[in-house]
């Protein structure tokens, strides 16, 4: 099987990726109203492509949860970090889980 044969390209012969849960956490500077002005003026946020959610943490601290489909941890969160740092917020902690048990195919 050649490159060009392969229906996913991105999987180099590896399984389907089910994706990765990234969270970010950001400092007290950033709080949840500025992420949903943010995303109800424009429609077409490319944040809005990975199901954010946003919760408010123990430390009173805003959390950004994305869920990144990719073929491997380092291309879900490098993805994840573009598309945060696109938007203007910088966070202070990242976490990756694997996302496929919650994940249906």
């Amino acid at each position: 099987m050649t490159a060009s044969d392969d229906p996913h390209p991105m999987s180099l012969g590896m399984p389907p990726a089910c994706g990765y849960e990234v969270r970010a956490e950001f400092d007290h500077l950033v709080i949840r109203e500025d992420f949903v002005a943010d995303l109800a003026g424009n429609t077409s946020h490319r944040l809005l492509e990975f199901q954010p959610q946003m919760t408010i943490n123990t430390k009173g601290r805003l959390e950004l949860q994305l869920t990144v489909p990719g073929p491997d941890v380092w291309i879900s969160l490098l993805t994840a970090m573009t598309v945060i740092r696109q938007s203007g917020y910088a966070p202070i902690a990242v976490q990756v889980r694997d996302n496929s048990e919650s994940t249906t195919t």
